[in-house]
């Protein structure tokens, strides 16, 4: 999908494939990530970009602009990403690329280390606590003690959205 080529630094918003996503341009670089926060799909088009991430405004968490890997805050996730290949004045968003891939090794590894971790507590942050020690690479067992017989979830809409009356039933 060819763009137009935007000021020396800034975000477009577009449509990649039927997804929403944003093409951002840093001096000579160019890269295509989704356009919504994984956590409550905040508008990164109106985020803020530092260094080689974007972040939400809504909540900061950060994106990587080259693989759209979430950062350390909690439920962040990561989102899509495109190549993005530059021919003249031209940018032109090719396929999408496959999402991180867990490191090789433990950062955790070799005498001492913990061959199992316990994380109390099955809301948003147990669930990026696990999360991110599997994307850096943890292979030890990792065990959630909730007083949830469910799967963990983020909160904040059921304490304040659906309190307030400005969320649906479901």
């Amino acid at each position: 999908m060819p763009l137009a080529i935007c000021p020396m630094a800034g975000i477009m918003l577009g449509t990649i494939e039927a997804e929403e996503a944003i093409l951002v341009r840093r001096g000579d670089d160019f890269f295509a990530v989704g356009a919504q926060c994984t956590h409550y799909h905040g508008p990164l088009a109106v985020g803020l970009i530092v260094d080689d991430t974007v972040r939400c405004p809504w909540h900061h968490a950060c994106f990587s602009l080259r693989t759209g890997e979430g950062g350390a805050r909690a439920g962040a996730g990561s989102g899509s990403c495109w190549r993005v290949e530059r021919i003249g004045d031209k940018a032109f968003v090719r396929e999408k690329l496959a999402g991180p891939k867990p490191r090789k090794s433990s950062p955790a590894e070799g005498p001492g280390a913990p061959t199992s971790v316990v994380i109390l507590g099955g809301g948003a942050a147990g669930l990026a606590a696990a999360d991110m020690l599997r994307r850096e690479g943890y292979a030890g067992a990792v065990t959630m003690i909730s007083a949830d017989d469910s799967p963990p979830c983020d909160r904040p809409n059921l304490s304040k959205d659906f309190l307030a009356g400005t969320a649906p039933d479901d």
